[in-house]
């Protein structure tokens, strides 16, 4: 069994040796990588703004409640809507009683200047009398005088009783008073006290004449500005007392929109911020007036700005910009993070390179970033698993 067994084996292995051996396939060269097309933008240096809405209220840059400075019955009004110019009559009251006043104050004062002027011509007889009645009250004092002194005498030599020189001392007595009193009403005259009190009442009338004549002119409420009646609060046939409002006066035609904002905001504004009012539609250009140095009670500033063509009174939009950064502008969803570290990708030598910027501000879809130079090419968008130094085809 074991010769067969070594015989089977043997044919065995010639078969395999004689059998046609399989050809081994050539080798062939790796292909090369595809580049990977991509979209550039280049970057351009300039300014990145935000745009700012706000609200903002039109009103009238003069806007003043006007008060009647008499009192009186109304006559006639001007209608609401009226432009008038300034000094002009709107409010109208009932000139009579103020006439009547006038010709009052006037009579008053015709009285009180005769009553002076009579006083003064009196005045140059009066000296003349008191004058003559001071020196014969002297004489009289210097006669009972003499006589009490006598008396004194003969009373002491026993010649005279003593109840006779009472007597003559109570002459010597009213002697003395009778000269005080002439002295004191010369001296009055020459004081002018009488004159001065009459020229005190003709000043007095004076001044009753000039509120008359000042009353007579507020009859008419006037208008201290040029503007417009926005409304009349009086109606004819009323009694309209002294300060009591009679008209609304407006400038309707010179408004003002003011905004309310944030001290942060506000502090950035300048009279070269660009302004836009939007109202019905309508945009108006419009530069800063005025901003108040602190915030008030509401925590904000109110900024003034004036429009530089008409609008209406009430409700509007604002929009200005203001500056974020000033760096090269690219598109924000070119920015990579990668490490915590920001960069973008370029276009050098057909291949993708990562260069590092700084993010200045990023709004509205574009960044302002530092880092690159004037029209560098920025790949964007930025194709899904693109990598450092991959070859990249720029399409446009």
């Amino acid at each position: 069994m074991r010769p067969m067994a070594s015989l089977a084996l043997s044919l065995i292995l010639l078969l395999s040796a004689c059998a046609p051996k399989e050809a081994k396939a050539p080798e062939t060269p790796p292909s090369p990588t595809l580049a990977t097309e991509v979209r550039t933008v280049r970057a351009q240096s300039g300014i990145l703004e935000r745009e700012v809405r706000a609200s903002a209220t039109l009103q009238a840059e003069k806007d003043s409640l006007v008060a009647a400075g008499a009192s009186g019955r109304v006559l006639r009004t001007l209608p609401a809507g009226t432009r008038v110019q300034a000094g002009e009559g709107v409010v109208y009251l009932d000139p009579a009683p103020f006439q009547e006043a006038l010709e009052a104050a006037r009579l008053n004062l015709k009285q009180a200047e005769a009553n002076l002027e009579r006083a003064r011509n009196q005045l140059a007889g009066n000296r003349a009398t008191l004058k003559a009645q001071l020196q014969a009250a002297e004489a009289q004092l210097q006669a009972a005088k003499k006589r009490y002194e006598e008396g004194q005498a003969l009373l002491s030599a026993g010649a005279l009783a003593p109840l006779d020189l009472k007597a003559l001392e109570a002459q010597y007595r009213q002697a003395e008073s009778n000269y005080q009193n002439a002295l004191e009403a010369l001296s009055r005259l020459e004081r002018g006290e009488d004159l001065r009190l009459l020229e005190l009442q003709v000043e007095a009338a004076r001044l009753q004449v000039r509120q008359a004549e000042r009353n007579l002119k507020e009859n008419t409420v006037r208008a201290p500005f040029a503007g417009e009646v926005v409304e009349v609060f009086v109606r004819e046939g009323e009694f309209v007392g002294t300060g009591n409002r009679a008209f609304r006066l407006a400038t309707t035609d010179r408004l003002l929109a003011k905004v309310y904002l944030p001290p942060d905001q506000a502090s950035a504004l300048t009279p070269e911020t660009p302004f836009l009012l939007r109202q019905n539609g309508r945009e108006v250009r419009a530069r800063l007036l005025r901003k108040t140095d602190l915030p008030g009670q509401t925590r904000l500033v109110e900024v003034a700005l004036k429009p530089e063509d008409t609008l209406l009174p009430g409700p509007a939009e604002v929009r200005y910009r203001v500056k974020l950064a000033e760096g090269f502008l690219i598109p924000a969803t070119s920015l990579q993070v990668q490490e915590g570290e920001t960069l973008v990708y370029q276009v050098k030598e057909g291949k993708a390179r990562k260069t590092p910027v700084r993010l200045l501000a990023q709004e509205g879809g574009q960044a302002a970033v530092e880092g690159l130079d004037e029209g560098a090419e920025v790949i964007h968008p930025v194709p899904v698993g693109l990598k450092d130094g991959d070859p990249v085809e720029v399409v446009r």
